[in-house]
């Protein structure tokens, strides 16, 4: 299929400060919707960021990018090479091991990219800092101060430490139909 509004982030930077809080809900809930029909095929997706979310004219988002995205349900990935480290859950840091819950934790840093309107995760710091900081000091970023609470609460409960403790995509896109903004 040819989607023609270019990638999120691009739009989240060109249309800085110019984004309604409606269309930063509902970019955040058609992307959760494409996770979850993604995760209800057996697909891991390995690399979800604004950068891999395409727009079509009419502004629906489309996950895109599936050059990593794996069909078994836990993938071992040795080299850990070319991945950005600022969307990696902690336990593909240490364990070099990717699971549906991987990729709750980076949508919860696709939904950090969208309230600060395309900024780069972590900022300030590099890759080392960033993996010192969530691996060891289990540090989290705090969402833009736009961000409604109903969805600032779903990306820390998306960044448990405890993969277990994460919601799937079908939990997030019902909580997040529930924000009424």
């Amino acid at each position: 299929k040819i989607i023609s509004g270019g990638s999120l982030l691009s739009y989240l930077r060109k249309e800085k400060g110019k984004i309604t809080p409606i269309t930063k809900l509902r970019f955040t809930t058609e992307a959760a919707d494409g996770m979850a029909y993604l995760h209800k095929q057996k697909c891991i997706h390995r690399d979800i960021a604004a950068r891999n979310v395409l727009l079509s004219a009419k502004l629906d988002v489309k996950i895109s990018d599936f050059g990593m995205s794996d069909d078994r349900l836990i993938v071992q990935d040795e080299k850990l090479e070319k991945v950005p480290v600022k969307w990696l859950a902690p336990e593909t840091m240490q364990q070099k091991v990717y699971s549906n819950k991987t990729d709750i934790w980076s949508y919860g840093v696709l939904v950090w990219e969208i309230y600060s309107e395309g900024s780069e995760p972590y900022p300030g710091l590099s890759n080392i800092q960033t993996r010192a900081k969530i691996v060891v000091q289990n540090y989290r970023m705090e969402m833009p101060k736009e961000t409604p609470s109903g969805v600032a609460k779903l990306v820390q409960q998306c960044w448990a430490k405890n993969p277990d403790e994460r919601p799937d995509f079908s939990k997030i896109f019902k909580i997040l139909k529930a924000i009424k903004i």
